[in-house]
């Protein structure tokens, strides 16, 4: 299945934010602890809002431009996801208040990724249910999904490799994080076209 023009504008406005979010949490926010004037601090700690708002413009833009069966799948996606994230968090609060746990403000920084990929993945059920692909993994037009995914995977680990040495603890478990998530949505799609393309023989 090819994407169609919505899909690939959505790829194209998608990709350079979240890259661009991905390298600040990287190489920029670890520096907010060597910072001294509040305002640098401040600033620091929220430029990853900018390209997060260019992907959420993305998404809203993918969404709003498709036909009602694609509207009707990313609200299932969105509901999903909203709803396990949502438990999540109800159910750390809950730990957290009754002192199991030991939690502080930097957990927070995991909704939005976690909303995305619960998303993703919600939409690409649903489009199960509804015969279509699961996350649009095969096209016409390059590269099939899984094949992407697994090249983003491969460069994570490779970066994770060579700067092992020289990495923090946070730059390494990001990228740990990165590197398996993106492995394990790369075979979820391999697998998921195979079966799709045997029910087509």
């Amino acid at each position: 299945m090819a994407m169609n023009p919505v899909q690939r504008r959505y790829m194209r406005e998608f990709w350079p934010p979240m890259l661009a979010y991905i390298l600040i949490m990287l190489l920029v926010w670890p520096l907010v602890d060597h910072m001294q004037s509040v305002w640098g601090r401040t600033a620091l700690a929220l430029l990853p809002i900018l390209p997060v708002l260019m992907v959420t413009r993305a998404m809203v833009r993918l969404v709003t431009g498709s036909d009602e069966l694609e509207q009707r799948m990313n609200l299932i996606g969105l509901a999903i996801a909203g709803t396990v994230v949502g438990t999540l968090c109800l159910a750390g609060g809950f730990l957290v208040a009754a002192k199991v746990v030991r939690l502080d403000g930097t957990a927070l920084i995991w909704v939005w990724p976690a909303m995305v990929v619960l998303h993703t993945l919600g939409r690409g059920w649903a489009a199960r249910r509804y015969g279509g692909d699961w996350a649009m993994a095969c096209s016409n037009d390059g590269l099939a999904r899984h094949w992407q995914l697994a090249i983003c995977a491969a460069a994570f680990g490779l970066i994770l490799l060579l700067g092992w040495g020289v990495l923090s603890d946070w730059q390494r478990g990001l990228l740990s994080g990165l590197t398996a998530s993106l492995t394990m949505a790369a075979l979820l799609s391999a697998i998921f076209r195979r079966r799709r393309l045997e029910d087509e023989a």
